[in-house]
């Protein structure tokens, strides 16, 4: 058997090795990696570990999985959720009247999924509307003439490929996988090579203050390496001599930020709106440039991990009967991190048919429809994973609560509902 080092973790965007470690989550199976008893013996787990950059201010996963282990079973279609649909119409028609002359415009999206951007975006009637992505099952759904498609990853041997083709891009978009890439440094460089001198970059990811706000830590698995704070994203792009010049805080997938960047020397970039100093002296002040702050968010997530399991102990020792409810990559974060096992829930609950019958990674809590609630004997509590769902889950199990079931609530912090009478 080999012996190795101990653990350096490098920086994915600065390359630096003054890391700090936020958060050790250990050894865990892969958040959407739902699987069959069948397939318990053959489960892999990875370690996945959260660090601070001293340097840059990133914070990231140091812990990178293989994207064909991540990603060979990948079947989310963005088109199939009407918020999605509704939220990227109103995107296309902002960006193309804020910065194109559609008929002479080139756009492209890299990690364009199945044309939920690139289709509103050909309805503005831009030019040419490039979308790359390397989930080839996903693409094939395409199936629009006005849209050329690359089934690839967008590198710089791909950018080069495209302005050869196409000239300059005038608008280069990325949504919730600006946060996925392994090497960031490579993707923002084909960025930079691809965009036109006047071109603008704009992407949408998880804000960092959000997760320290709500204390959202069941956001951190393997697919989401990066958490961005406005800080971090300035002091990356500035290796690749480009600027944000504004920013806009987006509802969809819990608390997202909209970055609008360019190159330096941009006619964009010579008036940076008031938005984006006033937010990077908020980060400054919250100390989003400082390691002691995430010290302190993994130290309320510690507290918030004992109290919730000391709350499920109290529960079980009563004889309640508890099930989760949820099965997502963020409840599947969260069980493993407060080490949440079969003696303090039954089994999982989920809307989803067809996780019906799986289990969740590592845990093995099996999962039913939310239909089990309407047999025989309901649990007494269910514990809410899918916490930021709460009004939609209450209402869609009014008939639970009115049998007097009831509800943990684990986050911002941890709530029975209804709460006690007494």
């Amino acid at each position: 058997m080999n012996k190795t080092g101990p653990y350096q973790p490098v920086c994915a965007f600065c390359d630096s090795k003054r890391l700090e470690l936020v958060m050790d989550f250990g050894e865990v199976g892969l958040a959407g990696a739902f699987l069959k008893p069948e397939q318990f013996a053959a489960e892999r787990t990875f370690p996945m570990r959260l660090h601070f950059c001293t340097d840059c201010f990133a914070v990231q996963v140091t812990d990178k999985v293989p994207a064909d282990v991540m990603f060979k079973d990948y079947f989310y279609f963005s088109s199939s959720i009407g918020t999605l649909r509704d939220h990227f119409r109103e995107y296309a028609a902002e960006v193309t009247q804020r910065f194109l002359d559609p008929e002479r415009a080139t756009v492209l999206e890299f990690g364009c999924n199945d044309g939920v951007l690139l289709r509103p975006l050909a309805d503005q009637r831009i030019r040419t509307v490039i979308g790359v992505d390397p989930a080839s099952n996903v693409v094939a759904t395409i199936n629009d003439s006005r849209i050329k498609v690359i089934n690839d990853y967008f590198t710089e041997e791909v950018a080069a490929r495209v302005v050869g083709e196409y000239g300059p891009v005038d608008l280069i978009m990325a949504n919730n996988v600006y946060a996925h890439i392994p090497d960031i440094q490579g993707t923002t460089r084909a960025v930079a090579q691809a965009l036109g001198p006047d071109g603008v970059f704009v992407f949408e990811v998880h804000y960092l203050g959000k997760v320290i706000d709500e204390l959202q830590y069941d956001m951190i698995y393997h697919e989401h390496l990066y958490y961005y704070s406005l800080l971090s994203v300035i002091n990356h792009l500035a290796r690749y001599d480009m600027m944000v010049f504004d920013i806009k805080p987006i509802p969809i997938h819990a608390g997202s930020i909209r970055f609008y960047a360019c190159k330096k020397g941009s006619r964009h970039g010579a008036s940076v709106s008031s938005a984006v100093t006033a937010l990077a002296a908020a980060e400054r002040q919250r100390g989003f440039d400082r390691f002691e702050t995430f010290r302190k968010f993994s130290d309320t997530v510690a507290a918030h991990r004992d109290e919730l399991i000391a709350l499920l102990n109290r529960l079980r020792e009563e004889g309640k009967r508890i099930a989760g409810y949820g099965a997502s990559g963020r409840a599947n974060t969260m069980i493993q991190y407060c080490g949440i096992n079969h003696s303090h829930l039954d089994y999982m609950i989920d809307d989803a048919p067809a996780k019906a019958g799986y289990c969740t990674p590592k845990s093995h809590f099996e999962i039913f429809p939310s239909s089990i609630l309407d047999q025989g004997s309901p649990p007494d509590y269910l514990l809410i994973f899918a916490w930021s769902f709460l009004d939609e889950i209450r209402k869609r199990n009014a008939g639970y609560l009115g049998k007097g079931g009831r509800m943990i609530i684990p986050l911002p912090k941890v709530s029975i509902f209804p709460p006690s009478a007494t």
